[in-house]
């Protein structure tokens, strides 16, 4: 399906344009939300916010409140693994390197950390249903590594 035609279904998507750039951030990063979309089967739906709860941009939420809301959750969910996993001693493994996954019944989600200084860092989360969770983790991993090399390039 073309871009233009994604954008004018029935899944919203919203580009943020209030918080520190993060109209820049979303419209590099709608390219590999839109991979993720393509190559992992089932994705519901797909959000970035920062790491302290904005939402940056989002494909397939019900409309920018449910987005906005998700982005804060993600937020706290992510910040409550990271102090988890330091409590059981893996100070190091807090940041970039956790993924948090929540499965339900037929549907899945996860939030990966991006490392990118103007904001801190960003959280990428995806909800996909019917889905293998090994999958679904990789290419979510996969997309971030790219999404946050292309932010770091000069």
């Amino acid at each position: 399906m073309a871009e233009h035609d994604r954008a004018s279904g029935p899944r919203h998507r919203r580009i943020r344009g209030r918080e520190l750039g993060a109209n820049e951030i979303a419209r590099a990063a709608l390219p590999y939300l839109s991979t993720i979309r393509e190559e992992v089967s089932g994705v519901r739906a797909i959000v970035l916010g920062t790491g302290d709860g904005i939402h940056v941009c989002s494909l397939g939420m019900g409309g920018p409140e449910d987005a906005a809301r998700l982005s804060a959750l993600n937020s706290s969910m992510f910040g409550v693994a990271g102090a988890q996993v330091q409590l059981m001693g893996h100070p190091d493994s807090a940041g970039g390197e956790t993924v948090v996954a929540v499965t339900m019944p037929g549907e899945i989600l996860i939030v990966v950390s991006i490392v990118y200084e103007p904001v801190g860092n960003l959280l990428l989360c995806v909800s996909a249903e019917d889905t293998q969770l090994g999958m679904a983790i990789h290419q979510t991993r996969h997309a971030a590594d790219e999404l946050a090399a292309w932010l770091s390039e000069d």
